[in-house]
């Protein structure tokens, strides 16, 4: 080109710039912002602001000003004709620069292409309960969870994106990187935040282990600083009381129904003295069911100087059962420290030390719910009443009384971790975990009689000890760099973990005495003594690798890999191989979103990867050999020691394979006031390990475990949250998460065999079945038309055996004029459809407010203590309702103790759906003018209540029923009720 085109060129260039200026402030004051950044963006060029809040900068028209300060959410302006913006910055409530602990490392929201969610420590303190799993009910889109049960110290059953598996389906735990099978221990007021991963993206670099989702705890820690320590004190105390009380029929109600079932079944009238009254009679759940102590006082100290820091905490969390003689106490003492060795150098630990100490409550619920109300608690001589006159059932207050079963733990979690800087962009970590735990339980029974049922004529003690030993030992090297636009962060690592547990147990007979100073083994008698003790051990070697490329803060990619060896599997498949891929588009720089002046914020992303489960015995992939297989034989006969193998070895079983893949759209409005996340997902588990029957010629004991099923989860998570900050004095905010499900089993075993389960505690009879197209666990059962009304009725429909009118109708369901097990049939699902929580909250002139909800919809649950008939039992008031006679009821069978009528059916089936005010808490803090006078930084005071309302229709204690096992979910044999907690606080800062 010509030197005088060349400058004809740039002076036309140049002509086309105009000078922008004008002053960056802060929206809510006014106040300037002193050295903000201003940008072009897709360009090198910006300049920052002055001690005034004024810049200068040369733009053209069709250009897009990026504006930005630390803690202020950022603003892009559109250039036009005007040549003066001024710019107010509103202080950040966008999570988009939010720091998101992932797998071995940390990320920026923005970047983020995998599904994770967030939730800080403000919220997990909110529920009154030992158990961290508990608190995180209802603040995770796509996250079910269910409390395992109301006792003191319990935890909770949590499924994440539904059940992908027959076996262990609970996540993998992530406690400031040691990795755990759960967080019992925690100490909520220790967390800082959790994060769950729930796509493949997010959960593939915990490879074999990120199958059921993942969930992150960082624990709080100190900072840098003066040296000074910052004092916190958090105390709680309250009461607990039954929630929801079983409407049972009294003591006249009872008589009366006791004496129709005798005349239905043609037997002696147990009440044949019409005239007498019994009233209300004794109402057993009033008995044992009590208001109960919750208390937990944690001090914590924080600080640190130039180059260390400490966070130290000691808690003691005590909560007494609604059921009298039971009581959980945990002591925590928490110490996390840093240090600076030198500028390229960091050192640092986690440690937690725990001391638990238990009382088991009697097994009562059931009694209570089935007790005599006729007879009192105590007779004219003050003895404990008989109540199993009528009925197999034990007095529930001496059961209550002569229980004593304790146990306590100890447990030691940490980890120690040191980090350098070897080269420019390069830093090596080296972690060492360990989980150190032991636990003791005992239970001694005394001699005592009340009825022919309840008595023990000989003390007994047995005794439980286990340990559990983990170590962990994590190698990573991270290469973080940033080139113009370009951002790289490759990590790549070794780490190698091991697992010990061992048991033993025993028991003798002939305890001198009940004092628990003689409950030691040595005190009993020799003969008739017990004793078990085994062991099991695994371990676990894992390469992996991850890489995220980001290009200009729009365009985002992540790839990961991780190899897993297992010494639980057979040795031609020892290595399992888990990769992902992730691609995210982020249009905050788009002219979409910077011309938009309502829409703030929109990322797209997909992600697809692998991830497997390995929750299976120890030696699955083993021969079991069992010794004590004795036998006699010779000729000249005698006792021969003996073993055989009691579990086929199989080498090829391999790890449980998830395949998912998530779609994800991100958005902002209205300045940052509204954030919403929606996730769509499929999630395939294939290879899912089961037991499959075998010949019993073949000699096995046991089946043994191939991979043979699938299952298939889809379904869609949304979060939505609202924030907004009027004035200085006052904000409000609301937040919803929702999910939905949809589990259906694709493949099972060689042979398609059904899986049954769900013992229902009644003779035997099983109340689920896994099998091809339906959710796993379904309620398989009768399905019921009606009541058979006259005999007419009954000789002309298909029956059961030999009905009578007021007898269930069962449905035909294969059409051969005859109900057999064959008419048998899929009649509800466990498994919620639906999960959601909501929560509200305003911040005024000091005071705080927030509520709390959350529920599911589309389940339902099996009461199965309406099942279970060996006498006559209480009854529910629903008895009250029976047929009685031609047109009196076509929904409840007349009443007896047994037959056709209590065979599993949609009978016992209720809706598990509920909608329940979680928390609500009223807090005030002290204003700063008033604190600055008795030296405090912090002092507030709150009132809460937990679990105050459950709009539901099931009439159990509590809609939620958890199980271990995904196919015995939802059956309510009788549960130790959820409680209504009320609780005044205090938080102070010095």
């Amino acid at each position: 080109m010509k030197p005088t085109l060349i400058l004809l060129f740039s002076i036309f260039s140049l002509s086309s710039f105009a000078q922008i200026t004008g002053t960056v402030t802060e929206r809510a004051t006014g106040e300037p912002l002193i050295a903000a950044n201003v940008f072009i963006v897709g360009t090198e060029r910006g300049t920052s602001t002055d001690l005034e809040g004024n810049y200068t900068i040369d733009a053209q028209p069709g250009d897009r000003l990026e504006f930005t300060y630390t803690g202020f959410l950022t603003q892009i302006i559109k250039v036009g004709d005007a040549t003066v913006i001024d710019v107010q910055l509103e202080p950040g409530r966008d999570l988009l620069d939010e720091v998101v602990v992932i797998g071995y490392g940390t990320q920026v929201k923005s970047d983020l292409t995998g599904a994770v969610s967030s939730v800080d420590a403000e919220e997990i303190t909110r529920i009154p309960t030992s158990s961290v799993e508990q608190a995180l009910q209802g603040r995770v889109a796509g996250v079910q969870v269910t409390p395992a049960s109301g006792a003191p110290g319990a935890g909770a059953i949590i499924r994440i994106r539904g059940v992908g598996t027959l076996g262990n389906a609970s996540p993998l735990f992530v406690v400031d990187g040691m990795l755990l099978n759960d967080i019992n221990f925690l100490d909520p007021n220790d967390v800082q935040s959790i994060e769950v991963l729930k796509d493949a993206s997010a959960t593939a670099i915990y490879g074999s282990r990120g199958a059921n989702g993942v969930i992150i705890v960082t624990t709080k820690r100190g900072t840098a600083g003066d040296g000074q320590a910052r004092f916190q004190l958090n105390s709680y105390y309250g009461t607990q009381s039954l929630a929801h009380k079983i409407d049972l029929v009294n003591a006249d109600q009872f008589a009366t129904l006791a004496n129709e079932i005798a005349q239905n079944e043609g037997t002696g009238l147990p009440f044949p003295d019409t005239t007498e009254v019994f009233g209300a009679g004794t109402d057993w759940q009033d008995v044992i069911y009590r208001d109960a102590s919750i208390q937990s006082h944690q001090l914590s100290a924080t600080g640190g100087s130039e180059r260390s820091s400490y966070y130290l905490a000691a808690n003691f969390f005590q909560q007494e059962g609604i059921i009298e003689g039971s009581e959980f106490q945990r002591f925590t003492l928490r110490l996390n420290n840093t240090y600076a060795l030198t500028d390229k150098v960091r050192l640092g630990h986690n440690i937690s030390l725990i001391r638990r100490d238990e009382d088991f409550a009697a097994g009562v619920v059931a009694n209570a719910y089935r007790a005599d109300p006729t007879v009192p608690l105590r007779d004219t001589l003050g003895n404990f009443g008989n109540t199993s006159i009528r009925a197999s059932v034990g007095n529930p207050e001496a059961q209550i009384a002569f229980n004593n079963n304790s146990g306590f733990g100890t447990r030691a979690v940490g980890n120690l971790y040191v980090e350098a800087d070897l080269f420019e962009h390069f830093t090596f970590r080296t972690n060492v975990g360990l989980d150190l735990e032991r636990n003791q339980s005992k239970n001694f029974v005394p001699e005592f009689f009340v009825s022919s049922i309840q008595f023990n004529d000989e003390t007994r003690l047995s005794l439980f000890t286990n340990r559990t030993e983990s170590w962990l030992w994590e190698n990573t090297l991270t290469y973080s760099r940033r080139i113009n636009r370009h951002r790289f962060d490759l990590l790549g690592g070794i780490t190698a973990q091991e697992f010990f547990f061992e048991e033993f147990g025993g028991s003798r007979n002939g305890i001198p005495g009940d004092s628990d100073e003689l409950f030691f083994l040595s005190s009993g008698e020799v003969e008739g003594q017990t004793n078990f003790n085994n062991a099991f051990e695994w371990s676990l070697l894992s390469y992996l690798f991850r890489a995220n490329y980001i290009y200009d803060d729009r365009v985002l990619v992540t790839a990961s890999f991780r190899a897993d060896g297992s010494s639980k599997f057979g040795v031609n498949n020892r290595f399992g191989y888990f990769p992902s891929f992730a691609l995210g588009y982020n249009f905050v720089k788009d002219a979409l979103v910077t011309d938009n002046e309502w829409l703030d914020r929109l990322k797209v992303r997909a992600s697809w990867g692998q991830v497997g489960n390995e929750k299976i015995g120890a030696y699955a992939g083993r021969a079991v050999v069992t010794s004590n297989l004795n036998a006699v034989f010779g000729t000249l006969p005698s006792l021969n020691f003996g073993a055989g193998i009691i579990t086929l070895a199989n080498p090829d079983i391999r790890w449980e394979e998830t395949t998912q893949t998530d779609v994800g759209l991100e958005l902002g409005f209205f300045n940052y006031r509204l954030s919403a996340e929606i996730d769509w997902y499929d999630r395939l588990t294939d290879g899912i390990l089961v037991a499959v029957p075998i010949p019993e010629f073949v000699g096995s004991a046991n089946f043994p475990i191939v991979n043979a099923a699938e299952v298939r989860n889809t379904g869609v998570d949304v979060n939505l949250q609202w924030q907004d900050r009027i004035s200085d004095n006052f904000s409000y905010n609301f937040g919803l998460v929702a999910g939905t499900v949809n589990n259906t089993v694709e493949a099972l075993g060689q042979g398609n065999e059904a899986i049954f389960g769900g013992d229902l505690g009644v003779g035997g009879q099983l109340g689920t079945r896994t099998t091809i197209g339906q959710p796993i666990g379904a309620f398989f059962g009768y399905a019921t038309d009606g009541v058979f009304q006259t005999e007419e009725e009954v000789a002309a429909g298909p029956t059961l055996g030999n009905q009578r009118p007021g007898d269930l109708r069962f449905v035909d369901q294969n059409g051969d004029g005859v109900i057999t097990t064959d008419d048998r049939t899929e009649i509800g699902s466990p498994l919620p459809d639906f999960t959601f929580g909501f929560n509200f909250g305003f911040e005024v002139a000091g005071f705080d407010f927030v509520a709390d909800f959350n529920g599911v919809a589309g389940n339902e649950i099996i009461n199965a203590k309406k099942i279970a008939r060996f006498g006559t039992y209480n009854f529910e008031t629903s008895f009250l309702d029976r047929w009685t006679g031609p047109g009196t009821s076509n929904s409840e069978p007349r009443i007896t103790n047994g037959g056709v009528n209590y065979n599993f059916s949609d009978r016992f089936l209720e809706d598990g759906s509920f909608l329940r005010l979680r928390n609500l808490t009223l807090g005030y803090s002290l204003p700063t003018s008033i604190l600055e006078n008795v030296r405090l930084d912090r002092l507030r005071l709150y009132a809460a209540g937990t679990n105050l309302i459950t709009w539901t229709e099931y009439s159990g204690y509590s809609p939620e029923v958890a199980d271990g096992s995904v196919i015995g979910v939802g059956i309510d044999r009788g549960i130790y009720p959820i409680a209504r907690t009320v609780t005044v606080g205090v938080q102070v800062g010095f």
